[in-house]
């Protein structure tokens, strides 16, 4: 709260900007790219470049920087990733109970749901990529509006939002996590388009990665059972 009014102090001196992509870096290292911003009481919108908007607390704000000269930002997953091999309860943390609920909700097994939010953002529901995708399991806003969620920044709408998103992908795609996941990350259009999985590095890692952290799990919770 202390960190407010120096955060507002830099938003008001660097100004919403035109014609200019708008670096915003927020406090825990994350960077986004947005075509405009502008300050709402202790909150910031932020007009993202592909369409749409996301409003974020001003305290999660580090700085806003104007770049003329747009350069695109690294695709390259992180190195670490996060594990729920021993248990994705532990991993959840104080998440666990709202993602088993949720995803028992939706008919989605706790595990998968866990993992998907474990490769998304770590669960971590302040999470912003650099698309514009944000909380916990990173929904974009057009598809966090479709499902319903109207704070993309609270763990519990966002999970059901999540949730219900991959629920709706199991169905279309009759069952086939694998199909679902990669709609998950690349959109069901480009599954469609592909005839499955499509050909894209960032696609293919990002189902691989989900599918061992829920084999991961499942093969714990059977051991111990």
């Amino acid at each position: 709260m202390g960190r407010t009014p120096l955060i507002c102090a830099v938003l008001i001196a660097a100004g919403p900007g035109a014609g200019a992509t708008e670096i915003v870096s927020f406090d825990d290292g994350r960077t986004l790219e947005v075509s405009s911003w502008e300050a709402d009481g202790d909150q910031a919108v932020l007009a993202l470049e592909g369409g749409g908007q996301i409003v974020v607390p001003l305290s999660l704000i580090q700085s806003v920087e104007r770049r003329d000269d747009p350069r695109p930002i690294s695709e390259d997953p992180p190195a670490e990733l996060p594990t729920v091999a021993e248990a994705w309860r532990a991993a959840a943390g104080k998440f666990a109970e709202l993602i088993d609920g949720t995803a028992r909700r939706h008919g989605i097994e706790p595990g998968l749901l866990a993992a998907v939010a474990a490769v998304e953002s770590n669960f971590d529901p302040f999470a912003v990529s650099h698309k514009g995708a944000c909380g916990i399991v990173q929904l974009i806003p057009a598809t966090a509006e479709r499902f319903g969620v109207s704070n993309l920044f609270d763990a519990g709408e966002n999970l059901d939002g999540g949730a219900g998103y991959l629920r709706w992908l199991l169905d279309r795609f009759n069952g086939r996590t694998d199909l679902a996941l990669a709609a998950y990350n690349a959109g069901e259009g480009a599954v469609d388009r592909h005839g499955g999985i499509p050909p894209y590095p960032e696609t293919r890692a990002y189902v691989r990665r989900v599918l061992a952290l829920h084999s991961d799990s499942t093969a714990t919770a059977g051991a111990s059972n």
